[in-house]
């Protein structure tokens, strides 16, 4: 699956994470995008640039803060995202289609215990990050 999107758009999987949580919640600085990605400011930077040569993301200055910039996906990594969803929901089907219907109820049971889990870690993880930035004193 990751080869043939990297084919069909020459996205890495990390790239491929950037311009989802920009189709999710557009308006996003490097700093939000940054704390998502679990990587740097610098690495995010890197990848935005990238991504901006190519087409899929635009930078403007914030309207809320002149000195912030926000990054917005173009019509190019909007339609990536889109392929990326229409495939790996066809990728998804076909794995799926020899399960009964109880067997895909449990799975996606089974699922979204483990998404919720992974959220409350990663908003844990998160929360930890911030208080070692800030100290108490």
């Amino acid at each position: 699956m990751r080869l043939h999107i990297w084919d069909q758009e020459n996205l890495t999987v990390t790239q491929l994470r950037l311009i989802s949580f920009l189709d999710e919640e557009g308006g996003l600085s490097n700093a939000e995008l940054a704390e998502r990605l679990y990587v740097t400011r610098p690495s995010v930077s890197a990848l935005l640039e990238r991504l901006e040569r190519g087409g899929f993301i635009r930078r403007e200055v914030s309207q809320d803060d002149r000195r912030g910039i926000r990054i917005w996906l173009e019509e190019r990594g909007r339609d990536a995202v889109a392929h990326l969803r229409d495939d790996t929901r066809a990728y998804t089907a076909n794995l799926m289609c020899d399960l009964s219907e109880q067997d895909v109820t449990e799975l996606a049971d089974a699922l979204e215990q483990f998404v919720t889990a992974g959220r409350a870690r990663r908003a844990k993880n998160l929360q930890a990050d911030k208080g070692e930035m800030f100290p108490a004193r």
